[in-house]
């Protein structure tokens, strides 16, 4: 179970803010600033127009607490180091093909840090579909 807490972000953190019933995610870089997979609000918006980008903190936080991602003794053996977070996330700039389903923000930051596209998100919302549907 992944584990938060509100603190400030060193530079390679994964960090997040609350979006209405959902979460935005992004890698903090330093010197407040973030790369992060659109705005807070782009899901709502054309998939083709949402880009990887590297912004100001304040545009990420929306208004918002930030979140920082504390990680288990086991993520801490397979994420990778601080530096190389940051040098790949800077590297995907520009990058797009947003899909709320398989290539969101979530799945970004998490290929960024453990090299695995995945989001507990949209893992939660399949889980309770089946669950509704007797699947």
């Amino acid at each position: 179970m992944e584990m938060w807490e509100l603190k400030d972000p060193i530079p390679g953190d994964i960090i997040r803010i609350a979006v209405d019933q959902f979460y935005h995610f992004a890698i903090y870089l330093g010197n407040d600033e973030v790369v992060q997979f659109g705005y807070p609000t782009d899901f709502k918006n054309d998939p083709k127009d949402v880009r990887v980008m590297r912004s100001p903190i304040e545009d990420f936080l929306n208004g918002n607490f930030v979140e920082v991602r504390c990680y288990t003794k086991e993520e801490k053996k397979t994420k990778r180091k601080n530096d190389e977070v940051i040098k790949l996330a800077l590297s995907r700039v520009g990058e797009g093909n947003y899909n709320i389903l398989y290539n969101n923000c979530e799945h970004f930051v998490n290929d960024i840090v453990f090299g695995k596209k995945e989001s507990t998100q949209v893992d939660i919302i399949r889980q309770e579909m089946k669950r509704r549907l007797g699947i």
